[in-house]
C-alpha cells in the first residue's frame, strides 16, 4: 500500500471511525482497539479495495468489529453462571459438592451486582468497572474519560449510592429497574 494515501486515510477518517466505535461500544478503550484493527485490516486489504471505497469499507469493517465485539461481551455474560475452575480450586479444601455450591453462589453474587451496574449511566458503568474490575487508578481512569480525579470520586460515590438503592430495593415481580441513559 502507498504509505502517503494509508496516512490520508488515516487522518482523514480516524475521529469518523473512533466515534462510529464509541457509540456503539460506549466504552473509549474498547472503541480505540476496534478503531485500531479497523484500520490494520485496510492496510492488509488494501490491495483488493478500491480508493474510493475504502473510506466506506472502513466504516463497515469497523460497525462489523464492533457487533463481534458485543457478540463477544454477550457470548461471556452468557456463560458467566459457569463457576471458574480456577476459583473452585482456590476456596477451602472441603467436600467437592461444597466448593462448587460456595463457587456457583459467588457466581451470582456477580451476576447481580453486574446488572445492578447495568443500571448506571454508561459512562458511569465505564468508569465503575475500570475502577473495581479492571483495578485501573483514578488517575489513568480521569485521563480516559477527561475528567478531573476529584470529579471521578464524586461520580463513583454517587454510583456506589444508586447501586445500594438498586441492590436492597425489594424485588417486586414483573417489576423491572429502568436503565438511565447517557
Amino acid at each position: 500500500m502507498n504509505h502517503a494515501l494509508f496516512t490520508q486515510l488515516l487522518e482523514s477518517n480516524r475521529d469518523r471511525v473512533y466515534n462510529q466505535a464509541l457509540y456503539c461500544l460506549r466504552d473509549p478503550e474498547d472503541a480505540q482497539d476496534v478503531t485500531q484493527e479497523a484500520f490494520v485490516k485496510l492496510w492488509r486489504n488494501y490491495e483488493n479495495i478500491a480508493p474510493d471505497k475504502a473510506a466506506g469499507w472502513l466504516m463497515r469493517v469497523n460497525h462489523n468489529l464492533c457487533i463481534d465485539l458485543i457478540r463477544r461481551r454477550l457470548s461471556q455474560r452468557k456463560n458467566f453462571g459457569f463457576p471458574d475452575p480456577d476459583a473452585v480450586e482456590r476456596l477451602p479444601d472441603v467436600e467437592s459438592g461444597n466448593r462448587i455450591e460456595e463457587a456457583l453462589q459467588l457466581d451470582q453474587q456477580q451476576r447481580t451486582l453486574l446488572d445492578a451496574m447495568d443500571t448506571l449511566p454508561a459512562e458511569t458503568r465505564s468508569v465503575m468497572m475500570m475502577h473495581y474490575f479492571q483495578e485501573m487508578k483514578l488517575q489513568e481512569i480521569a485521563e480516559v474519560v477527561g475528567k478531573t480525579v476529584s470529579a471521578l470520586k464524586v461520580q463513583i460515590h454517587r454510583a456506589r449510592k444508586s447501586l445500594r438503592l438498586v441492590l436492597t430495593a425489594p424485588c417486586e415481580p414483573g417489576l423491572d429497574v429502568k436503565r438511565e441513559t447517557g
